[in-house]
């Protein structure tokens, strides 16, 4: 005994107070990693098993023993308020993250983790409160609110009116008046729960504000810290979406090598369980898809706003379309419309249009032999009303359109010809005939036509009178 007492004195004179606070930080470290490694955390139906197994439901808990861990981390890297170059340098390669990097990644799987056991909590406290008042769920979803007011109202549905002052500070004055109508209504019918139930139910009720307040200082530290590390993402798209895609990449690094058509899938498999979206043509429902800057917006323009830098053009494409003024018809000039072709259109057609004559020709006058001539080819050609036109029933103008014309340019150029012709050396010349004087000078055609007994001319003359008998033509 006394060898083991020696011994065992030694051993506590040779430990020191460093040694003795290494080990429990590696403790706590190894709560913290356990915690996150553990498969079952998402399996939320596992876990609603053990309620009737277990009285204290604190006990199902995996976040409630790491909190003191989590607030002292939380304070401990809250302290550096100065940006440290050389370590943001360091974080962005994924071989040399430092500790405080590492726990801002871990920072998102627990916001998870706490809205898991949130909402399993939540379930557990419906379960056992709706026979007091059953209509409470349906009326608050936000499981804050409804524990607040559960543990404000406890079993006191009828006193209900006299804390609408405590329930207005919780929701807005709309729902409180539902609340203390519903309430009083179900006053009479509620059931008052044993005293270990209704115990247990309080406790859930703190837990979920005792997780709720750890989850907002997360939240708050993590949009501390990530302006530090991702200053520009988390500007645009906020932090806790960024810290969603430095966990779903890895690192920094890892984040900016990333395509850009990538970027929006990242996170469609983590949230397809937990989220319930009808996003329409947009398949890409990732972590950027939920964030606050395309959460918000228009279906129609998510997608072109997925794939944008800057909030300017979002901004853009809300603008509505500009205002433009009804313009008025114009007055309608009334002056006559302009007809295809002219006056020189209308003198052409006047002289191919059909004669009164033609016109008459081709009337018959019922109950009468029409006459008719015989043409220069042997053919029968009928004279219609053309001939008796002129009794007094036809009257047969004679349009002076359809005669024969030439244009000024044919007129010119027979002038022209006509002056040289005048021109020519046929002044004088001189003929020799014995019945006539030796030598006569002849200062014309036309007194050259007129010499009598000049056998050539007189000869001449004759066929000229027979032409001109046969070329008359008959007149109607």
């Amino acid at each position: 005994m006394t060898d083991y007492e020696n011994e065992l004195l030694d051993d506590f004179e040779s430990e020191d107070e460093q040694v003795e606070v290494q080990p429990e930080v590696e403790v706590h470290h190894d709560k913290l990693s356990s915690v996150l490694s553990d498969s079952n955390n998402g399996i939320i139906s596992d876990r609603i098993g053990q309620y009737d197994t277990v009285q204290d439901i604190t006990k199902i808990s995996k976040i409630k023993p790491i909190i003191p861990e989590l607030r002292t981390k939380i304070q401990e890297y809250s302290n550096d308020e100065t940006v440290d170059y050389l370590e943001l340098l360091s974080s962005v390669n994924q071989a040399h993250e430092n500790d405080e990097y590492k726990f801002i990644l871990q920072i998102n799987e627990l916001s998870n983790l706490i809205n898991n056991e949130i909402a399993m909590i939540h379930n557990f406290i419906k379960i056992n409160y709706k026979p007091v008042f059953s209509e409470l769920e349906t009326l608050v979803l936000n499981p804050v609110d409804y524990s607040k007011i559960v543990m404000l109202i406890n079993q006191d549905l009828k006193n209900i009116k006299s804390y609408e002052d405590e329930l207005k500070r919780i929701t807005t004055n709309e729902k409180v008046l539902i609340i203390i109508m519903a309430g009083l209504q179900q006053s009479p019918k509620q059931v008052q729960l044993e005293d270990e139930v209704f115990l247990n139910v309080l406790k859930a009720c703190s837990l979920v504000l005792e997780l709720n307040e750890i989850l907002v200082e997360l939240s708050s530290f993590i949009s501390v810290k990530l302006s530090k590390f991702c200053p520009n993402v988390s500007a645009i798209i906020g932090p806790l979406t960024t810290s969603q895609l430095l966990i779903a990449t890895g690192s920094l690094r890892q984040l900016s090598l990333t395509p850009a058509c990538n970027i929006p899938s990242l996170g469609v498999k983590d949230l397809s369980s937990t989220t319930k979206t009808n996003p329409g043509p947009i398949r890409a429902t990732g972590y950027l898809y939920h964030c606050d800057l395309i959460n918000f917006l228009p279906k129609e323009i998510m997608k072109q706003a997925m794939r944008i830098e800057i909030e300017n053009k979002i901004d853009k494409l809300l603008t509505p379309p500009e205002m433009t003024n009804d313009k008025a018809l114009p007055i309608p000039i009334e002056s006559k419309s302009k007809k295809r072709g002219g006056r020189r259109f209308r003198k052409m057609k006047e002289r191919f249009q059909m004669s009164d004559l033609r016109k008459a020709q081709n009337k018959m006058e019922f109950g009468k032999e029409e006459d008719s001539i015989i043409n220069a080819m042997g053919e029968e050609v009928g004279l219609g009303m053309s001939k008796s036109g002129g009794q007094g029933r036809l009257n047969i103008n004679i349009n002076a359109n359809t005669n024969a014309k030439m244009s000024k340019s044919m007129i010119n150029r027979l002038q022209k010809q006509k002056q040289s012709s005048a021109n020519d050396t046929l002044d004088t010349f001189t003929l020799s005939n014995p019945e006539t004087e030796p030598n006569t000078s002849i200062n014309s055609l036309a007194t050259l036509l007129s010499i009598a007994g000049n056998k050539w001319f007189t000869g001449m003359k004759r066929l000229q009178d027979e032409g001109n008998d046969t070329n008359k033509k008959p007149k109607f």
